[in-house]
């Protein structure tokens, strides 16, 4: 049987979708992922409506009464991926987006913590700022620096990740901790990256990864690892920024 141009068109989108859902969720793909919590729509909505439009565009192909089920089986597949996506459970997911979760997203425990004062001597970002000024940062980003040495302080935390943002100045560019991150260690987290001889780079993002990871290096020998969200984006912005 030929098919019609609608159900191929319906199969080509359906298998595109299908394609996007299985790289989101190998993790070949996570430039979809933010620091912040975000709606998990490429590994919840896009393979699930991707499989109800294969499943109408093969239609034709299907002996009936088989067609039928099978279409209402790719339409209940989509209605339960949106309502995955509204719910996001704890158990759905690759294990690298399950264990990421569960380590760095916000949570009750984290906000009381960050409800509490932080002294102006523990705010990471209140200390670059305050040093530098007037000068204000040109572009900032918000990222998960990933250090080994940074441990865990809370049970909510990922093991050797702390969030907050990415401060570009003129003679150097900062890694500054959020204020949540603060309450939660002994003292400021920043990182400073001097403009001479700034280089970065795309790099391999580790097992258990949300995001793409960036590579920052300077001449004197400090390097740091960012997992940043479009990490490309992040790449030209910073080579733009510093230019060699």
């Amino acid at each position: 049987m030929v098919l019609s141009p609608i159900s191929l068109v319906a199969l080509v989108l359906g298998a595109v979708l299908l394609g996007v859902g299985a790289l989101a969720w190998s993790g070949a793909w996570r430039g979809w992922v933010s620091p912040e919590p975000t709606r998990s729509a490429p590994i919840t909505l896009v393979p699930g409506v991707g499989l109800f439009l294969v499943t109408l565009g093969a239609l034709p192909l299907i002996v009936p009464p088989l067609g039928g089920f099978v279409t209402l089986a790719g339409l209940l597949a989509a209605v339960g991926s949106w309502l995955v996506l509204l719910s996001e459970p704890p158990w759905w997911g690759p294990r690298w987006w399950r264990e990421r979760t569960s380590g760095d997203g916000s949570s009750e425990v984290q906000d009381v913590l960050w409800a509490g004062r932080v002294p102006p001597e523990r705010d990471s970002e209140y200390l670059v700022l305050s040093e530098r000024a007037p000068e204000t940062p040109r572009w900032r980003r918000e990222v998960v620096l990933l250090d080994p040495g940074l441990g865990r302080p809370t049970l909510i935390h990922a093991d050797g990740a702390a969030r907050g943002s990415l401060l570009a100045f003129d003679d150097d560019l900062v890694f500054a901790a959020d204020r949540r991150d603060d309450a939660t260690r002994p003292g400021p987290t920043i990182r400073v990256l001097a403009a001479d001889g700034l280089a970065v780079r795309r790099g391999t993002s580790p097992r258990n990864a949300r995001m793409a990871v960036v590579i920052v290096s300077s001449a004197d020998g400090t390097r740091c690892q960012f997992e940043v969200a479009r990490a490309g984006s992040v790449v030209s912005t910073v080579r733009r920024l510093y230019p060699s």
